[in-house]
């Protein structure tokens, strides 16, 4: 497999998985944190939006992981570089918007919240890398 089919592939497959074990992680936050049910419901439930933001969240992730392709040019191949290319600009935009989204008002409950939508996608992020590091660089050495 190609370079650029394996970065296209890890940044679909990390999309696909990261978004279904947020949405269940999520779900699982979501009903433990249930407010008792009430003599008078709420009239609007605000979980879809949770949702929706969390979906939108993982593809912006994606899109901006796009950066790696950087990674197959032959200035950018050190290990420093590379690691930029995958990393950097994605921590960078998800520090910066975390930040807009909360107005410095963070608690436990915000923090629960950033992990479920962030923690996936950075994992297995960390797991495809270490695999195209592995796939395609480490060859050359032997």
């Amino acid at each position: 497999m190609s370079k650029n089919k394996y970065i296209l592939l890890s940044i679909l497959k990390t999309w696909l998985i990261s978004t279904v074990v947020s949405m269940i992680l999520l779900i699982v936050f979501m009903t433990l944190t249930r407010e008792p049910v009430r003599e008078h419901p709420r009239n609007c439930d605000m979980s879809g939006l949770v949702y929706g933001i969390t979906v939108f969240w993982i593809l912006f992730m994606s899109i901006v992981s796009f950066s790696s392709l950087l990674s197959l040019l032959q200035p950018f191949q050190s290990t420093v570089k590379s690691g930029l290319c995958w990393f950097f600009f994605p921590i960078l935009s998800l520090g910066y918007y975390l930040f807009q989204m909360v107005e410095l008002k963070i608690d436990g409950e915000m923090i629960l919240v950033f992990l479920i939508m962030n923690l996936p996608w950075f994992i297995l992020w960390i797991f495809y890398y270490t695999r195209f590091r592995t796939l395609y660089f480490n060859q050359k050495i032997q």
